[in-house]
C-alpha cells in the first residue's frame, strides 16, 4: 500500500470515527433534554473512548500525509480529496454540537446560579477572587417544599 492509499485509508477510518462521535453527540443532547442523568453518563464515557479514538488516527493521518506529501514531491495531496473535504465537515459539525451543549451548559448554569442567588443568598457580603472576580455564594443548604 503507497503513502496515498494509506492516507485514504486513515481519512475513510476517520469518517466512520466521526459518525460514531456525531451519534453519541445526539444522544448526550438528547439526555440532557430529558434530564436521563444515568444514560448521559454512560454515553459521555462512550464519547470520550470514540475522541480517544480519533486522536490516535490524527496522529496516524498527521503521519501519512507527511509520507504522501514527501512521495508526491511536496504537492499537497490533500487538495480535492473528498475524503479529506467529508472529514473536515463532519468535524465543523461535532464542533458545532459542542459549542451548542456548552452553551446550553453553561446558560443553564447562570440561571441557576442567579436563581440561588436571589433565593437563597447564604452570604451578605460580596467575594472577590485574586484577579478581581465575582464570586458568587453557592448554597450552603436547600430545603425546597413541594406539594403534590
Amino acid at each position: 500500500m503507497n503513502s496515498l492509499e494509506m492516507l485514504n485509508s486513515i481519512l475513510e477510518q476517520q469518517r466512520s470515527q466521526l459518525d460514531l462521535i456525531l451519534a453519541e453527540q445526539k444522544k448526550i443532547r438528547k439526555d440532557v433534554t430529558t434530564r436521563n442523568w444515568e444514560d448521559l453518563e454512560a454515553h459521555i464515557v462512550t464519547l470520550n473512548y470514540l475522541s480517544q479514538q480519533f486522536s490516535v488516527l490524527e496522529e496516524k493521518r498527521a503521519n501519512a500525509y507527511t509520507e504522501a506529501k514527501k512521495d508526491a514531491g511536496d504537492k499537497d495531496v490533500l487538495l480535492g480529496n473528498p475524503l479529506f473535504h467529508m472529514v473536515h465537515q463532519k468535524l465543523a459539525a461535532s464542533r458545532i454540537e459542542n459549542d451548542a451543549l456548552n452553551n446550553y451548559i453553561s446558560v443553564t448554569r447562570s440561571f441557576l446560579q442567579s436563581v440561588y442567588d436571589n433565593v437563597v443568598p447564604q452570604r451578605r457580603n460580596t467575594l472577590y477572587s485574586n484577579k478581581g472576580n465575582l464570586i458568587h455564594s453557592k448554597p450552603e443548604s436547600l430545603l425546597l417544599n413541594t406539594l403534590s
